[in-house]
């Protein structure tokens, strides 16, 4: 079992653990009201170092990367960045992931435990290019900042003004004494920012943004609570609302699908999907009643027939109800249908919403 740099901290906070893949991370830190708040007024800080990290170098790298994936990676100049994703013929998905552009490579920051089969994938189409895919899933500290005050956070313990970063923009920072790369990034819908370091300097890098923490209302925070915010912003994550089987639209990935890049690996399906305007199904949001969460994979039904199905749910603190992620057909998206889902026991009311289930106003 691996275990994060920050594993001791964590203990000493009190933390519950899980296990995800090969790792053990915190679950929770035994108050998720704290936990939620934190996230959505303060800043969270949040242990992400099981995330997969590949870094691609070689002379052809930008031409390579280019023409597989189906955002445009060419013109990213270094401290750039963008969400892509990596398709097969058909147009489904391998993987969903940011690229991040250096002076001399690539940094592509994937789901947990993508990274090998993703590069199985990608090597396939190397023929006689100079580039290469390296695994570094494991060898790096990945901390998140996650919340409205997130950057304030980060300016006291940089102890000047935090850079102005895009979306997915990157920049070198000295921080504790270590170099850090700090980038723009969330994964709840909130202001959001991640810290990238070697493991041995991750310890220092948290105790100098925890000796803020009062300031600005900052706390460790689970993955489990992290889940619950972005099921309420909507943030589809593959393996669970996403698979080998679904076409980027249909998880309304549009901001990582470029229409005017020229070919890529499944581009000719997203072309024919564009020119038709519509997809037969789509992920929408679900208001569900009653206690129960429903399970992955549970039936959601109109009265005439099976419609789609459930890829996320959780109780939402800001509806006060329980809600899903899933997929339904497109002649039942208008959000205030009326539609049922079928757990394993018993059967829910729930009605379409917009997503996200949450924005700041």
């Amino acid at each position: 079992m691996k275990r994060s740099a920050l594993y001791p901290l964590h203990q000493a906070l009190g933390a519950t653990f899980t296990t995800v893949g090969e790792w053990e991370l915190p679950q929770h830190f035994g108050d998720p009201h704290a936990e939620y708040q934190t996230l959505r007024h303060g800043v969270g800080l949040c242990d992400l170092s099981h995330r997969s990290l590949v870094r691609v170098t070689g002379r052809e790298r930008q031409r390579f990367l280019h023409a597989m994936v189906s955002n445009d990676t060419q013109s990213l100049q270094p401290g750039q960045g963008c969400y892509t994703t990596f398709l097969n013929a058909k147009g489904h998905l391998i993987a969903d992931f940011v690229v991040y552009a250096e002076a001399d490579a690539y940094l592509l920051e994937l789901e947990p435990q993508v990274a090998r089969p993703f590069i199985a994938a990608i090597e396939y189409f190397v023929i006689s290019e100079d580039v290469t895919f390296h695994d570094e899933s494991g060898h790096w500290g990945l901390l998140a900042l996650q919340g409205p005050r997130a950057a304030e956070l980060l300016a006291r313990a940089l102890g000047q003004e935090v850079p102005a970063l895009q979306m997915y923009a990157s920049t070198a920072c000295q921080l504790a004494g270590h170099a850090v790369c700090c980038m723009r990034r969330s994964h709840t819908g909130e202001l959001g920012y991640q810290l990238l370091a070697p493991p041995a300097a991750l310890p220092d890098v948290w105790n100098a943004l925890w000796a803020q923490r009062e300031a600005c209302e900052a706390r460790a925070v689970g993955l489990e609570m992290l889940d619950i915010v972005r099921i309420e912003a909507g943030i589809p994550v593959y393996g669970r609302d996403m698979t080998e089987e679904t076409i980027p639209v249909e998880a309304n990935l549009e901001a990582a699908l470029s229409y005017t890049k020229g070919c890529y690996i499944g581009q000719e399906v997203i072309a024919r999907i564009e020119a038709r305007g519509h997809v037969n199904r789509k992920l929408a949001g679900l208001l569900l009643s009653g206690e129960r969460l429903p399970e992955p994979g549970a039936k959601i039904v109109s009265p005439q027939r099976e419609v789609g199905w459930i890829t996320s749910a959780a109780y939402s603190p800001a509806r006060q109800q329980n809600i899903a992620l899933g997929y339904v057909r497109r002649e039942v998206l208008t959000p205030g249908t009326s539609l049922k889902v079928h757990t394993k026991d018993s059967t829910l009311n729930a009605t379409v919403a917009e997503l996200p289930f949450y924005k700041r106003a």
